[in-house]
């Protein structure tokens, strides 16, 4: 393949790549990345995959009657299958489209280079060709993030039907699974789709709002984690005990995050019947965010600043436009960097013209030495003491 036809097929998709990111990044900032949105309004769109989604919400609202969850605590048939086809075919359609731009370039790449092996392929083609599947799959996680952002309560669906099917249904497992990772691996995601719920299920509300959801969720989660310890180290009555109460607890969140996202008008996350003998939660409450959000965030600062630095070389003329764009580079890279951001803070101090006191050369000498303890400060007690010990001396 030629350099020309390369950087024809590159263009394209650059092209797509950048009309898909600037879409994503829209729905993002807007909250109304919904999967299967819009392509449930398509005609027939109703009718795919249709059998194979009730016979699967069919199985799992069996398997909820089977183990004693009352027909009131477990969520609506034509709700739950409506809105599982739509995340299923939403998600089909979103990686596919995402895939396109990637499969114009490699596809043709291919072809030219089987139809002359002796051709002498350049590495810069494999590089750049490995970029085109990093950036897609960089946008494909992007998308999901837009996805769990404006439709938290569909996420939450997803990981509860999961979790119902690996606790009720376990014959559908593969061999290969250990059983006590997938438990414990598919409950903490569905704790993490919960308190995400929560908490951008009320991003705009007032502080009181949210953390009373908040506290409604912690408990929550509470009462999962005690299910999940009661359930791996329970035998006999008490595991069939605990088995009861995560299907009761899961299938109530189930019923309140299948509701259609127009019809909902409520911040309730679970019905408060099913939390009047929950644990109070622990005083370390997870508030701190999954690794993928701190990652996609950092990815995204980085980028940021790799633009802003960019700019700044790449400005005509240069002049202060081009200095303001370096140091705002600068510094967003120090934010994602904490080895940037000490390395600045130690020159602004070796830099700097004042002449540094006693307590701003303890506080220079702390920065520097971090492992060195700190003064000790006697109390008037130990004062006391050493005193009177003196005198004795």
């Amino acid at each position: 393949m030629t350099r020309t036809e390369f950087g024809l097929l590159a263009s394209l998709w650059g092209w797509w790549t950048f009309f898909e990111a600037v879409w994503i990044a829209v729905l993002w900032r807007s909250r109304t990345r919904v999967l299967g949105a819009g392509v449930y309004r398509t005609p027939g769109a109703r009718h795919i995959w249709r059998r194979a989604c009730e016979r699967r919400i069919e199985a799992l609202l069996t398997a909820l009657e089977r183990t004693g969850v009352p027909a009131e605590g477990t969520p609506d048939r034509c709700d739950l299958t409506d809105r599982w086809q739509r995340i299923v075919l939403g998600r089909w359609v979103s990686v596919t489209l995402q895939m396109v731009p990637l499969l114009v370039v490699v596809f043709p790449f291919w072809w030219a280079t089987s139809i002359a092996p002796s051709a002498v392929t350049p590495l810069w083609m494999f590089a750049a060709l490995a970029g085109f599947g990093a950036v897609s799959i960089t946008l494909m996680a992007a998308d999901e993030r837009a996805t769990a952002v404006s439709d938290a309560a569909g996420v939450v669906t997803v990981e509860s039907i999961r979790f119902l099917e690996m606790l009720l249904m376990p014959d559908g497992r593969r061999a290969q699974d250990s059983a006590l990772e997938v438990h414990g691996r598919v409950s903490a995601r569905l704790c993490s789709a919960i308190r995400a719920q929560a908490r951008y299920g009320t991003f705009t509300m007032p502080p009181a709002i949210r953390l009373r959801t908040r506290e409604a969720t912690e408990r929550l989660v509470a009462a999962l984690e005690d299910g999940n310890h009661r359930y791996l180290f329970g035998e006999g009555p008490d595991r069939d005990k605990a088995v009861l109460d995560l299907s009761r607890l899961v299938s109530g969140v189930l019923r309140q995050s299948c509701r259609p996202r127009a019809q909902r008008d409520s911040l309730v996350v679970i019905d408060s019947v099913l939390l009047v003998d929950a644990p109070e939660p622990s005083d370390a409450v997870g508030v701190v965010e999954p690794l993928r959000s701190r990652l996609l965030a950092g990815a995204g600062r980085l980028a940021v600043a790799v633009g802003l630095l960019a700019g700044a070389f790449l400005f005509p003329g240069g002049g202060a436009a081009a200095d303001l764009l370096g140091i705002a580079g600068v510094a967003t890279v120090a934010l994602v960097c904490p080895p940037v951001r000490e390395a600045l803070l130690r020159a602004k101090e070796f830099f700097g013209t004042a002449t540094p006191g006693d307590g701003q050369a303890e506080a220079v000498a702390e920065r520097l030495n971090p492992t060195a303890s700190p003064p000790s400060v006697a109390c008037s007690h130990c004062a006391g003491s050493s005193g009177s010990g003196q005198g004795h001396d």
